[in-house]
């Protein structure tokens, strides 16, 4: 049931097992899965603290 409140990759728009939170180019908070990492840093989104 948790399952339906799980965020969404914004890169691969699947569920997020272990997600990393990121800024996209707009200054919108995303959520990142693990193996979309390496692309959503070649994309330029910025990590955001904590």
């Amino acid at each position: 049931m948790f399952s339906l409140f799980k965020k969404k990759c914004a890169v691969c728009k699947q569920k997020a097992r272990e997600p990393r939170k990121y800024f996209d180019d707009h200054n919108e908070p995303v959520v990142v899965c693990a193996q979309c990492v390496l692309y959503a840093e070649r994309r330029a989104f910025r990590k955001r603290s904590a």
